[in-house]
Formats: C-alpha cells, sequence, structure tokens
C-alpha cells in the first residue's frame, strides 16, 4: 500500500479530486479505497464521496498494483460482442465497467443485458443501437435461455422448477420473493438439476428465460438454497466457514431460438459456453 497525502486548493467532490491530483491511478481504486476506509478527511475516514473544502487534508492509502482488465472476448461478429465478466467488474454502470474500458480503445457498444458485478460469465453487447433494440425485444420474447452454474446450501431435490413471485425494493436494493401474486409483482420461474453433490453444499444448473434483477440469488435463498458467498441473501455461516464473500453464481451459457425471420436468426447456432468455474469446491 502506498500512502498520499493533499491539501485541497479548490472546492472539488472527493473522487473528482483524488482523479484530478492522481493520474496514474484508475477512479475505481479511489471508489475502492472508499469503500474500504482508507480514505481520511481532517483525519476522519470518509464514509462517501463528500464534497472537499478548501484547506481540507485528504489522506489516502492505495494499492500500487496495476489493475488487469477482468474481461475477455469469447465471441464476436459484426452484429454482436461476448464477453466473459470475472467478479468486481459492472456491465455498463459503477466504477470500472466493460462498456467504459472496451470503448477507451473501441467503437461504442451498446448492453443488451446485465449480470451482477460480482456474478461472472458471458455479457452480450451489440455493435449498433438498432441491433441492440432487435436483442432486447429476442430477450423480452423469451427467445433465449440463459444458463448459470450456482454452488448452493444443499438442494432440496435433484431437480425442480421453482415459481414465485418477485418484487424490487429500489430502497434497499434487494428483491423479496413471495408465494402468490402481490401488489408490483413479475412472475418468475427458476429451474434447476443438481450437477455434482458436496458433503454441506451442491453445484447446480440453473435455466431462467427472462430474468429479473436478482431473481436467480434471491430466489433460491427463498427456498432455503442460498448461493455461496452470497453476503446480500446468502447464508452467514457457510459464508464463513467456506471464506467466500461474494456469490459463486456464473453465467455459463446463453442459447437462442430465434422463430421468425430475424436478421439474428443466425445466432440459434453459435456456441456461447464456458466451462464451469466452480469445479475445485468439489
Amino acid at each position: 500500500m502506498k500512502k498520499y497525502n493533499f491539501i485541497v486548493t479548490k472546492q472539488s467532490k472527493l473522487l473528482k479530486f483524488l482523479e484530478d491530483n492522481l493520474p496514474q491511478y484508475k477512479y475505481s481504486q479511489f471508489n475502492k479505497a472508499l469503500r474500504e476506509k482508507d480514505i481520511k478527511i481532517n483525519g476522519v475516514r470518509a464514509k462517501e464521496n463528500v464534497l472537499l473544502c478548501v484547506g481540507n487534508s485528504v489522506e489516502i492509502f492505495l494499492d500500487d498494483k496495476k489493475i488487469e482488465k477482468k474481461y475477455e472476448v469469447v465471441y464476436e461478429d459484426e452484429n454482436i460482442i461476448v464477453f466473459n465478466k470475472q467478479k468486481g467488474i459492472e456491465v455498463c454502470d459503477g466504477e470500472f465497467n466493460i462498456q467504459l474500458d472496451y470503448e477507451k480503445e473501441h467503437k461504442k457498444i451498446y448492453a443488451v443485458h446485465r449480470i451482477d458485478r460480482n456474478t461472472i460469465g458471458l455479457v452480450i453487447f451489440a455493435k449498433s443501437q438498432t441491433i441492440c433494440n432487435n436483442l432486447i425485444k429476442i430477450f423480452k420474447s423469451h427467445c433465449v435461455k440463459k444458463y448459470y452454474y450456482a454452488v448452493v446450501k444443499k438442494a432440496k431435490h435433484k431437480e425442480s422448477v421453482l415459481c414465485g413471485y418477485l418484487v424490487k425494493d429500489k430502497n434497499l436494493s434487494t428483491v423479496k420473493i413471495f408465494n402468490t401474486s402481490v401488489q408490483n409483482s413479475a412472475y418468475i420461474e427458476t429451474k434447476y438439476n443438481v450437477v455434482k453433490n458436496g458433503q454441506d453444499i451442491d453445484l447446480i444448473n440453473v435455466c431462467i428465460s427472462a430474468g429479473k434483477t436478482h431473481q436467480i440469488r434471491a430466489h433460491l435463498a427463498h427456498y432455503d438454497m442460498p448461493i455461496l458467498g452470497d453476503e446480500k441473501y446468502g447464508d452467514i455461516k457457510l459464508n464463513k466457514i467456506y471464506k467466500q464473500k461474494t456469490q459463486l453464481l456464473q453465467a455459463y451459457k446463453i442459447q437462442f431460438f430465434i422463430k421468425d425471420d430475424n436478421k439474428l436468426k443466425y445466432l440459434n447456432d453459435v456456441k456461447l459456453e464456458l466451462g464451469c468455474a466452480f469445479l475445485n469446491f468439489f
């Protein structure tokens, strides 16, 4: 870790101030330091991106290691580009995201769908707004199946189709699952089958078509099968036993079933699939 000290000479937001004064670092590193309380303002640990005043002292500790790209291109043609995203990176928002990083050296791309920051695996971007709109319609029409690997607390059945109703809580950035329809709820289905058994955990294959925010994580937790490492919906005790702080969830396969004369129908024959990232747990 390297320590830096500054005295503020011009009013500025904290992260913008650091970005201006430490150009050798990435914005994501400042955001990480803020989350981990490695920034002090006038000797007090900063908790948010506050407005700095002239005369404030700023102290920050930064990891001097270079941040490497946390994604790779696994498929590309004239219409789409597909990345294998690792944990800790956003799809198109937040401190460090695929879209922003890719566009620094390439042309503009458009996010078709998203996976959570600490969920790993396949994400698709379009190379034009027209293609993006087309793909979004395809996703919404249930012509796409998305497959995930997840390490969960002991599964209840070898295979099952979980049905329920999901409600978003925007204030808490979480979702709640209900067994029956309630106000503002959306119907969801989450199919799974066990791939490998462990002593108190299982590796399962999950399939969804039109996925909702946090659907897999919250739905499995609702049936007492939380994903290992999930700190939002998971089993805290089990997470500590296995020393996992982020959900072991991988978007490993995407299949298209486009039926009409859509110009993207060729994607039905494109193989988008990754190997399982969690076999070392079994």
